[in-house]
């Protein structure tokens, strides 16, 4: 099983860099696969290993510690949601499936109209956007691609810009193309669409993958 590593990088940015087959090395220098711009980390400091069913963080340097939820390690297999420490500098590691612990809700209305949609998601990525995507919403004000949810779970969930033309707004403030953290109740506006981020409550064991799902707003009537 694969997972996240997501880290700040020298400008403030924070970063979403997958673990694929090849271990991920976490350093000052190159070759490292993500590269840290901080006096406490070491040139190669650590590293993260993919396993069959799962991941395992371990330390390289020999004289630079390396923490899990602020515990010293040599190695140790890594779980959803753990916070890496490499000496004062900090990052999160996520599992990569399909399927969230924990649903979304969006409260959809359009501006010009009084129906309500109501949709839940289950996606640990979400992209909405009008042609591309894992929710479509009919409406010209919604680019073809607009934006993309993470919803990692609570206090791990982050909503970004994707380009779309017109832009985002989230409660009332443009928002870029940089991932900023998802709150619950938090508004987003796409052209005329105004959508309400709400938690879902817990996924059901039963649903092990999610589909695409569209939403079309008529006079009278809503289907999603």
């Amino acid at each position: 099983m694969s997972g996240y590593f997501l880290w700040t990088d020298p400008s403030g940015r924070l970063e979403r860099t997958e673990i694929g087959e090849q271990p991920l090395t976490l350093g000052s220098r190159e070759p490292c696969g993500v590269l840290i711009d901080d006096a406490a980390v070491g040139p190669i400091h650590a590293a993260i290993e993919r396993e069959q069913n799962g991941c395992r963080l371990r330390r390289l340097s020999r004289v630079r510690t390396v923490t899990i939820n602020k515990r010293p390690i040599e190695e140790q297999r890594l779980s959803h949601g753990d916070a890496i420490g490499l000496g004062t500098w900090e990052a999160r590691f996520v599992s990569a499936v399909p399927v969230a612990s924990r649903m979304l809700r969006l409260v959809m209305t359009r501006l010009d109209d009084e129906i309500r949609v109501e949709l839940p998601i289950a996606g640990s990525i979400t992209v909405i956007g009008r042609l591309e995507g894992d929710v479509l919403i009919d409406d010209p004000g919604v680019s073809s691609r607009h934006l993309e949810i993470e919803n990692f779970g609570p206090g791990l969930r982050f909503v970004r810009d994707l380009g779309s033309t017109n832009g985002t707004e989230l409660d009332g403030k443009m928002l870029g193309h940089d991932r900023v953290p998802l709150e619950d109740g938090s508004v987003l506006t796409l052209g005329r669409v105004r959508i309400e981020v709400k938690d879902g409550g817990k996924t059901p064991d039963s649903l092990t993958s999610v589909v695409q799902r569209t939403v079309i707003f008529v006079p009278e009537s809503a289907s999603a």
